[in-house]
């Protein structure tokens, strides 16, 4: 999806939250991923992850279209989330070797995907503060 057409879909997205399914599925797995690598659980990534896209639909009037990915938006929602979770304390550290395989992408290009989007946040988090 290239920029005017997923600005076109935030549009459409703001008049009807129905059409923010297609947002929610076009960027879900990405955010899951990113979220994933950060909390070392599935169950807290999963909960993290929906409270993330949440927060979005409940804020999508408010976001502003600066030319950048909507994705960015997300990972920064989904960034501060993370942090929340980690300022709440009711975590349990776990390293990423005790990830099972099954879990983990074994897909190179998915993992080199989520470092392609932390590096596209990186770039455009003084739009996205």
């Amino acid at each position: 999806m290239d920029l005017i057409e997923e600005k076109e879909l935030v549009e459409r997205a703001r008049r009807d939250p129905e059409v923010f399914g297609k947002l929610y599925d076009q960027y879900y797995s990405q955010i899951f991923n990113y979220v994933l690598r950060r909390v070392a659980n599935i169950e807290i990534a999963q909960d993290i992850t929906s409270e993330a896209f949440f927060k979005a639909l409940k804020n999508l009037r408010q976001f502003h279209w600066r030319n950048v990915p909507f994705s960015s938006w997300l990972y920064r929602i989904a960034t501060n989330q993370i942090t929340d979770y980690f300022r709440g304390g009711k975590h349990e550290m776990f390293s990423l070797e005790e990830i099972p395989d099954s879990i983990t992408p074994s897909n190179p290009s998915i993992e080199s995907e989520v470092l392609e989007a932390e590096e596209e946040l990186r770039r455009h988090e003084d739009f996205l503060l």
